[in-house]
């Protein structure tokens, strides 16, 4: 095409073409949706605690917690700026642990499936493979295996080493205690309503990428592109580097969420990565910074990485 040429027969690529209108609209529903849905949850689990909080502090304080986790290393700053966000909002601090405490039992069992899922959806045929391994020589597999159980081990070893007496204040692993005695306390429909928003949650955000390539005919297949997605959000956990720094894009241009046309593979990524995680990254770290001040949002955005003495 020359330079010359009419910008009536340009052909922009997609997603600037068609994407520009409801694809973009429904991604961000689905991001409000995700955010709707946590901010209940956690609202929810406060309340199983014995606290309250409102939808508000609720709200803002998951944008505490996503800005963290995006900028530390394996999420590591979520937890605890969620934690100070509870506590800001004048939730006691036992309290705010013990809500935390039921939101996670509530949640894990959804990863677990989460996990299922992905597991069946990517290995099919996991049971001819599982018999293909017993069939080898197990000499070099059963060595790997051996090893791995030995740095699960040394970890362990170095957790208990940890919370021995005297290298965690006395307070706070009371405090522990008290949040685990209450989460086993917790109603039961407390925690099935939390597993449900937390599934709503995840599909929400998972749904992000289709909905952006919505109704173009040359978007991969939706089982391919909402799994692929699925598992990248969830690869941050692995990745050491903040958002799974090289590790997510690499998978994504590799077609691990679906093959695109040339050229479009990389729009497409950027607008998947500011949906899902550029977003609500910039709307916490505006939160924390206007609400908390810039010493409070370093503090916290810094968790994880190695400080000079």
């Amino acid at each position: 095409m020359g330079l010359h040429e009419p910008l009536s027969q340009l052909r922009l690529p997609l997603p600037f073409g068609r994407l520009l209108g409801l694809n973009h609209l429904f991604a961000l529903l689905l991001i409000a949706l995700d955010c709707v849905t946590r901010a209940w949850r956690i609202q929810l689990a406060t309340w199983a605690a014995g606290g309250s909080l409102s939808f508000r502090d609720a709200f803002r304080l998951n944008l505490y917690g996503e800005a963290a986790s995006t900028l530390t290393p394996n999420r590591l700053g979520g937890e605890p700026a969620r934690f100070l966000g509870m506590t800001w909002s004048g939730v006691r601090p036992v309290t705010s642990l013990v809500g935390l405490g039921v939101e996670v039992a509530a949640e894990w069992p959804v990863f677990g499936l989460v996990a299922v899922a992905l597991g069946v959806y990517y290995i099919p045929d996991w049971g001819e493979a599982a018999s293909r391994w017993l069939e080898r020589n197990l000499a070099r597999d059963l060595l790997a295996l051996e090893l791995a159980v030995l740095i699960v081990l040394l970890i362990i070893w170095a957790l208990q080493r940890l919370v021995r007496p005297g290298a965690i204040r006395h307070r706070v692993r009371r405090q522990w205690r008290v949040a685990l005695a209450h989460v086993r306390r917790a109603p039961w429909w407390v925690l099935a309503a939390g597993a449900v928003l937390t599934a709503v949650s995840l599909a929400a955000r998972a749904m992000v990428l289709p909905a952006l390539l919505w109704g173009h005919p040359d978007a991969p297949p939706f089982a391919v592109m909402f799994f692929g997605s699925l598992a990248l959000l969830h690869a941050t956990l692995v990745v050491p580097l903040p958002s799974g720094g090289g590790g997510v894009e690499v998978a994504f241009l590799s077609g691990f969420a679906g093959h695109f046309a040339p050229g479009q593979p990389v729009i497409v990524l950027l607008l998947w990565r500011f949906y899902t995680a550029i977003l609500l990254t910039v709307l916490g770290i505006y939160l924390l910074v206007r609400t908390h001040g810039a010493k409070a949002a370093k503090e916290l955005l810094t968790i994880g990485w190695f400080r000079r003495r």
